[in-house]
């Protein structure tokens, strides 16, 4: 019997060996992550065992905290277990901030390990043991791409003590260290008001100040994550206060987080549930006393590189502009005033394209000082907001009909009314070459170009010089290309001499400025009625009767030309009814927060629309990608519902959403993959990144 007993155990220890070296199957990797199953020990017992997710993201992607912050989905597992075996919650080391453009998520760059608790019941009667695993994650560097992978564990099931894993020990007691631990003892209170949460922490005093502390909250409504955490510490007391999330609805019973204290002896989480209390709030740009803020990675504060970054993309996104179909028939313009100053006129060259960069900058300031302007007296608008005014559309329809009248030979006028607009663009020297710079970020506003939509969505939340900053660095983008040709004569020389055939050009160069009439006018129709786009074709009719006359004196030639162009502001000036949002037209569902909520509890994957009829950026998408028959199949494949926010007109509720998730304008496009948590898409699609999205 002994000897049965000893050669049974010998077998079970050689099984045990034999299987601890092929516990795990092979890591399954993507393009963004690797993922893998491991576990504290070599073998499993009846019990509970610590069993741990390992993911390492490829050096730039990462991956997410239980809270993601501004967008994100949390990792998941989802277990295939033999009877008698249970797998506890994900245990979740404590995160970093992660930049994304303009939002802040929390998350892990580096390889990090998971802990799960698994419990085996007693008399669970087997050798070996498989644990199975479908793991599903978010990795998310300049895009987000969906991961999952199946994943597979073996290991013997022994009643003898526990070995070491000795090829992960190093992980599992990384991961260890990083759960947040209980703060026993510890008090904390939070208080809201209409702007903050703060929350009051006393525990345990320290003989040295904190490095730096941080608050991770685990509700994803309550604060706003991009927002810099204003921190005051003493020995035994820490105030926080963060702004409060543009989500924010209702004062929680508790506030439940981590709690991050880096010290010389390294970091310690601490996990704080905060009951309501009087707290008193940390102020604005107050020293933070022997502590300062959780670093974050660069561009999710206010701070000098990401500001810097943040002025690069401006500069990039004006620059861009220039390409931009709503912007090139006035820039046209230019081109001819800088051709009729003649090629060899170096100074009155400089000087016009110094008068054009003034134009254009002093327009761009004039627009952020509007719509800081307007935030503060509680309006709700964003960039491009003028296109959502019928009027402002039709009287833009009405100046670039008289550019292209004048431009055409058809009309000819000079000072007068009209020079407000077209006369004002068209005039020789340098107040030409000014308020073409004007009426270029005017017809600039529909358009938003890549990297632009960063830029003005951090603009609007930073302080109002910031704000001011970005705008003015937009506006050097979009005038670089004339100024460079000022400042470097030698690029003058590919434009062509003038000559004869400028007349033919200036001519030609008309019709690109009759196309954007015929899309203002598309515009007000969608925002509108056809009884107010009939009123507008009028009032054209009225503008080129006025400009018909404009060369005609006397009495009864400018009281005709006063009336006509009385007649038409009149008439664009008529109220009219509310169009029929493009969301109908499409078939697809109109946009309501309500609505998403409704979707995402069913588990439906929801893509959300954010465009207007006057973004061209929008269009160009619609037409490329979410129209395109391959992204239509992906959607009826994978039962998605397809949302439309239309921002044509007016709408603080769409306003409020987008400056949720950063932006100041359209387009943008979010993802609710099985109604989990908002990805954010970048701002040019094609079908392949819809498609990645919503799998």
């Amino acid at each position: 019997m002994t000897s049965r007993l000893f050669t049974g155990r010998c077998l079970s220890a050689l099984l045990a060996l034999g299987l601890s070296g092929i516990a795990a199957a092979a890591p399954v990797r993507t393009a963004e992550v690797e993922a893998e199953l491991h576990a504290q020990h070599t073998a499993l017992r009846a019990g509970d065992n610590l069993v741990g997710l390992r993911l390492r993201p490829e050096p730039g992607w990462h991956v997410y905290w239980r809270n993601p912050g501004d967008s994100g989905i949390p990792t998941k597992l989802e277990w295939t277990l033999p009877d008698g075996v249970q797998a506890g919650e994900i245990q979740w080391p404590y995160p970093h901030p992660e930049s994304l453009g303009e939002l802040t998520n929390y998350g892990y760059a580096e390889e990090t390990l998971h802990p799960v608790t698994i419990r085996i019941d007693e008399g669970v009667d087997a050798a070996t043991m498989t644990l199975q695993a479908e793991a599903s994650w978010l990795a998310c560097k300049d895009i987000c791409v969906p991961g999952s992978a199946a994943l597979e564990l073996t290991l013997p099931l022994t009643g003898d003590a526990l070995q070491p894993n000795p090829d992960w020990a190093h992980l599992f007691d990384k991961a260890l260290r990083e759960l947040p631990r209980p703060a026993s003892g510890w008090a904390a209170r939070f208080a809201l008001d209409a702007q903050n949460v703060s929350l009051e922490i006393e525990g345990p005093a320290r003989e040295a100040a904190p490095r730096s502390i941080a608050f991770f909250p685990y509700a994803n409504d309550l604060v706003n994550h991009a927002a810099p955490q204003r921190i005051a510490a003493s020995p035994g007391r820490v105030r926080l206060s963060q702004t409060t999330s543009p989500y924010f609805v209702d004062a929680p019973a508790r506030v439940d987080g981590v709690l991050v204290i880096e010290n010389d002896d390294g970091t310690t989480a601490y996990e704080i549930s905060a009951e309501p209390g009087s707290v008193a709030v940390v102020p604005g740009g107050a020293p933070l006393p022997a502590v300062d803020a959780a670093p974050r990675s660069a561009g999710s504060d206010a701070g000098a590189p990401a500001l810097v970054l943040v002025l690069l993309f401006a500069l990039l996104g004006g620059l861009i502009l220039n390409l931009m179909p709503c912007v090139f028939p006035v820039l046209s313009l230019k081109a001819i005033s800088l051709m009729k100053s003649g090629a060899d006129d170096h100074g009155e060259r400089r000087r016009q394209t110094w008068a054009y960069t003034a134009g254009v900058i002093a327009s761009c300031v004039l627009v952020a000082a509007a719509m800081i302007g307007l935030r503060g007296a509680g309006e709700a608008v964003g960039w491009g907001f003028q296109l959502q005014s019928p009027v402002f559309v039709a009287l833009m329809a009405y100046v670039l009909f008289a550019l292209g009248l004048s431009l055409s030979g058809a009309a000819q006028f000079g000072v007068g009314l009209m020079n407000l607009g077209g006369g004002l663009a068209q005039k020789p020297g340098l107040s030409g070459a000014f308020f073409t710079g004007v009426l270029a970020v005017v017809v600039a506003s529909p358009c938003t170009a890549p990297f632009m939509g960063t830029a003005l969505g951090y603009a609007m939340t930073q302080p109002a010089w910031v704000a001011l900053l970005v705008f003015a660095t937009l506006g050097l983008g979009l005038a670089l290309p004339f100024l460079l040709l000022g400042w470097f004569p030698a690029l003058a020389r590919w434009l062509p001499r003038p000559g004869a055939w400028m007349e033919t050009f200036k001519q030609f160069m008309a019709f690109p400025l009759y196309l954007s009439v015929v899309w203002l006018l598309w515009v007000l129709v969608r925002q509108t009625d056809a009884q107010a786009l009939a009123r507008v074709l009028m009032g054209l009719v009225a503008i080129a009767f006025a400009l018909w006359l404009w060369p005609s004196r006397g009495v009864v030639a400018s009281s005709l030309k006063l009336a006509s162009l009385a007649g038409a502001l009149a008439l664009a000036a008529v109220p009219a009814q509310k169009g029929t949002p493009a969301a109908v037209a499409q078939g697809a569902e109109i946009w309501s927060s309500e609505r998403v909520a409704e979707l995402r509890a069913d588990g439906r994957t929801v893509f959300v629309d954010f465009t207007a009829d006057w973004c061209l950026s929008c269009k160009v998408n619609e037409r490329v990608a979410l129209k395109s028959d391959r992204v239509q199949r992906a959607f009826a494949e994978h039962d998605v519902a397809f949302l439309v926010g239309d921002w044509t007109r007016a709408d603080p509720l769409i306003t409020e959403e987008l400056s949720r998730f950063g932006r100041n304008g359209v387009p943008l496009y979010l993802v609710y993959p099985d109604g989990g948590d908002p990805v954010v898409l970048p701002q040019l699609l094609t079908p392949e990144i819809v498609i990645a999205a919503i799998r």
